[in-house]
């Protein structure tokens, strides 16, 4: 992927904003966010303005060039290239009376310490199906996002914790701080740490959620579908297994590496089921696989692939073992979007349908 220059980084986020980029340009954005704090910091001033523009303000009756400039001059914001001044001169000139209040209202909260007391604003980030994602948090905790998730972070933390929202599956390397806990909340899991390395998978559309622990310790609470609470604690190189439907919890000790090899763009299998293969390779791919035959639902698997497409996964495990598959036709919904490719395996001596 090409470097993004100055007059093409006003472009994409431009077209992002305004809800026109590709698939493929939001993935290019994200790249650029997360390479430096300073993209993230003039993404958030752009995303500021255009967020908190009265857009049911009829623009075509205020003067755009001039609320622009007197904007510019008062924030000495660099604002896009040319090609896209329309858009930003409107919001810009809808802008003009609320930083003029503004801008009195900070001066006199300012000597009443307002500022200090200010909520944090939070960012979300997603990791698109296929490809990862990682970012650093204002406090220097490292963050992996696997394929399909999404994590949502303040630009600061404040208060007597640090706390983020995680859909999917993410592995963190938290910064050190006592005093300051580090907390990861999903829809089932609550994972509290301080200094450690460790690993959170609770996709939603899962019956069951993991923590898997690196280093450090961490302390875990669980609610099951019945609203049921229940604390545990693990220690280095201990992975824990919990049953979102029935709320049973067990933890045992493993080789850590297979569960967090993701973020190196790896699938690491050590002597695992078919079952839970075809399920790593379904969250990777966003693909639909049925397993077609009891009696191959517990081939055991040891294999490690590193950046091989599906195709090449499923030859591979086709000639590991008694298998085949088909992939199954797909045909346009009423919408005329598609569904989800689905891929179906079965024993050879039996018919896959």
């Amino acid at each position: 992927m090409m470097p993004i220059d100055k007059k093409n980084q006003d472009v994409l986020i431009t077209r992002y904003l305004t809800g026109e980029a590709s698939q493929d340009e939001i993935i290019e954005l994200q790249v650029w966010l997360v390479a430096a704090k300073d993209n993230l910091l003039y993404f958030q001033q752009l995303k500021n303005i255009w967020d908190n523009a009265e857009k049911y303000i009829d623009v075509n009756t205020i003067d755009a060039d001039k609320g622009f400039n007197l904007i510019n001059k008062r924030i000495g914001l660099k604002f896009p290239a040319p090609n896209i001044w329309f858009y930003w001169k409107k919001i810009a000139a809808v802008l003009l009376i609320p930083l003029v209040i503004g801008n009195l209202l900070y001066f006199s909260f300012r000597s009443n310490n307002h500022l200090a007391k200010q909520e944090p604003v939070y960012n979300e980030l997603f990791a698109a199906f296929g490809t990862r994602s990682a970012l650093k948090l204002s406090d220097g905790t490292a963050v992996w996002l696997n394929s399909g998730s999404s994590i949502k972070y303040p630009d600061r933390f404040i208060g007597n914790n640090r706390t983020v929202f995680l859909k999917g599956e993410a592995y963190f390397e938290v910064e050190s701080d006592i005093k300051k806990p580090f907390i990861v909340e999903t829809s089932s899991l609550s994972v509290k740490a301080t200094g450690t390395k460790f690993n959170v998978s609770g996709y939603y559309s899962d019956n069951e959620a993991e923590v898997t622990l690196v280093s450090g310790k961490v302390e875990v609470h669980t609610t099951d579908d019945n609203k049921n609470v229940k604390s545990s604690k693990l220690n280095i190189n201990q992975h824990l297994l919990f049953n979102k439907v029935n709320g049973a919890t067990s933890i045992s000790d493993e080789d850590t590496y297979k569960y967090i090899s993701w973020k190196d763009g790896k699938l690491v299998f050590r002597n695992e089921p078919l079952s839970q293969v075809v399920k790593k390779i379904s969250q990777v791919f966003n693909i639909d696989i049925e397993i077609k035959g009891k009696e191959i639902q517990n081939y055991s698997y040891r294999a490690t692939f590193e950046d091989e497409s599906l195709t090449e996964i499923l030859k591979l495990l086709k000639i590991s073992s008694p298998i085949d598959y088909i992939e199954l036709k797909r045909d346009p919904l009423p919408d005329g979007s598609f569904p989800r490719k689905k891929i179906i395996i079965f024993p050879i001596r039996q018919k896959a349908i």
